[in-house]
């Protein structure tokens, strides 16, 4: 720790007042250390009059000896012994708290916290976590799965520092990126009569009892429903279940309705149940990242760097 390289970008982070700081006491562990202070001066890359003086002049700081000198070198006083003790742990800790901050600066260590509003099982959000827990093994990553006017709350209070949304970025709700456009997709039981179809459009399909979970997911594909189906004479028929994904999938396998799946959940496939796709690209439905700009958390930065990336892999970033 004595050694003279350390001594750059660090001279002044610690003091005691009348301006000693950081140098004074690397000095004094190196005389320590060595036993003289030629020892010191050389392992310094100083003069040896220079490292005298810093020591003399701490010692009348501090009115006592810390060193008993004699031809022979520099031996420590019990005073002294008690000193360098405590200023080797301040400075240990000083060390570490320099490498945990610039560590933390390029990404190294920290935390990210994200939310959603459903799961992902493919597509381009998860190639984004994916990427970004092996470029940065480090961060601590936690994820929250809420509503999005609970997410948003979260955000703009900082407890998240970014959320991802199934819908393109407005400016009200921060600084946003559009990550992708993903198609919707009807589930519906292998033995149906819709079954087989390479695409159906909403209009065919408006009268059919659509099952849909109660969660914070399921409001959305709720909304979608409502939202495609509007100009139709016939209001679409929505049973809400308290379940999950899988569960709603397995009820679809049975007869008892279909429901629509986002293309990021195709990974989880349930025997007995076909996905097929709504509309044209035209329908395809946007997903985003959402983050507030004064956040300055640097695994927050890391990780829009590589969403920028993932966006102008799937086109949504000219």
């Amino acid at each position: 720790m004595t050694q003279g390289a350390n001594l750059t970008g660090r001279q002044d982070v610690f003091g005691i007042g009348d301006g000693f700081g950081y140098r004074d006491f690397i000095v004094i562990l190196a005389v320590a250390e060595t036993g003289s202070f030629r020892g010191a001066a050389q392992r310094l890359s100083q003069g040896q009059s220079a490292v005298s003086r810093r020591v003399q002049r701490l010692e009348d700081h501090l009115g006592v000896s810390l060193f008993e000198r004699s031809p022979t070198g520099a031996r420590l006083t019990p005073a002294g012994s008690n000193f360098t003790s405590r200023v080797r742990a301040v400075l240990h800790d000083i060390d570490y708290a320099i490498a945990s901050a610039r560590t933390a600066g390029v990404a190294g260590n920290g935390h990210l916290c994200i939310g959603m509003t459903s799961s992902f099982s493919r597509g381009p959000i998860l190639s984004l976590f994916a990427e970004f827990t092996e470029r940065h093994r480090g961060i601590e990553v936690g994820v929250t799965e809420t509503n999005q006017s609970e997410l948003l709350t979260l955000l703009s209070h900082r407890r998240l520092d970014v959320v991802i949304l199934s819908e393109a970025p407005t400016p009200e709700n921060g600084d946003g990126l559009l990550i992708s456009r993903e198609r919707p997709y009807l589930a519906v039981a292998r033995d149906s009569s819709l079954s087989g179809r390479e695409t159906i459009n909403w209009d065919e399909i408006s009268a059919q009892p659509f099952l849909v979970s109660s969660s914070c997911s399921g409001t959305q594909v709720a909304d979608l429903i409502l939202q495609r189906t509007a100009d139709q004479r016939v209001l679409p028929h929505i049973k809400r279940h308290r379940a999950e994904h899988e569960t709603l999938l397995s009820l679809v396998s049975l007869g008892l309705g279909v429901t629509v799946v986002m293309e990021r959940r195709l990974g989880a496939t349930i025997p007995g149940v076909s996905f097929i796709p709504i509309g044209g690209q035209d329908e395809a439905v946007p997903t985003s990242v959402i983050w507030r700009p004064e956040n300055d958390n640097p695994a927050l930065r890391r990780f829009i760097s590589l969403a920028r990336i993932e966006a102008k892999r799937n086109g949504a970033l000219s």
